[in-house]
């Protein structure tokens, strides 16, 4: 349409300068739109975009910390079968190996952040079942500072990731 629109004014003022000019500019634009809206459409949406790369260390630590803090109610293959289980009357810990299959073969990332940080809440999760790692990661006396809540994200963070790698294919 737009197209025709600028053809029309060509012939209107056919011959000039100012028609060619014309006849560029709503090419151009005319591609310019396109490119946009084919990048976009070329996106991955945000559930399928990768988290930033992880060194050893930091699985390392993840995977440290999960064995201290998740592996006694989840197990340290994480399918549920902890040695809390026989202690602690009506825990059902989830097997956390089938996240990504549970979720169309994506792991969502921030989703099990946020229930292992537990001060948002996820109604799924009944958190009386499950410590709220987020404030349990705080720095003892530096609780809820900018710098023990960032470190708290880190080691949340780091068991994340590690959740991540005992994914089922």
């Amino acid at each position: 349409m737009l197209l025709h629109k600028i053809r029309h004014l060509g012939a209107v003022i056919e011959n000039t300068p100012i028609a060619t000019l014309l006849t560029v500019i709503a090419i151009a634009s005319l591609g310019l739109i396109a490119t946009q809206s084919f990048a976009q459409d070329a996106q991955p949406s945000p559930a399928a975009q990768a988290q930033p790369s992880v060194t050893a260390q930091q699985l390392a630590a993840g995977k440290a910390d999960f064995n201290k803090h998740c592996a006694p109610c989840h197990g340290t293959n994480g399918k549920g079968h902890g040695p809390e289980v026989a202690v602690i009357p009506g825990i059902k810990p989830s097997d956390l190996t089938l996240i990504s299959r549970n979720n169309g073969g994506v792991f969502p990332y921030q989703e099990v952040a946020d229930t292992i940080d537990g001060r948002k809440g996820v109604p799924s999760h009944k958190r009386f079942d499950m410590p709220f790692w987020g404030v349990n990661f705080q720095q003892q006396g530096k609780e809820f500072t900018p710098e023990s809540e960032a470190a708290a994200k880190v080691r949340i963070d780091s068991v994340v990731n590690y959740i991540q790698t005992i994914q089922a294919n």
